[in-house]
């Protein structure tokens, strides 16, 4: 399986931000180095979502 659950159920922060960044990660996925697919067009949320649980892509949460 691609997404790993365990982190996401234990995810301490809040999940709608994190997935809504999530979601703005996968706009400008042609941007992330340590995206593991040549081809973009398949499995792109699974993979990104992957990528942030993991901390390989670092995202930030401006309250403003």
């Amino acid at each position: 399986m691609i997404i790993p659950l365990d982190k996401l159920l234990t995810l301490s922060a809040n999940r709608y931000i994190f997935t809504k960044g999530v979601m703005k990660a996968v706009d400008v996925v042609g941007n992330i180095r340590a995206y593991p697919e040549e081809d973009l067009n398949w499995k792109v949320v699974p993979n990104v979502l992957k990528l942030a649980l993991e901390n390989e892509i670092k995202l930030v949460y401006d309250k403003e």
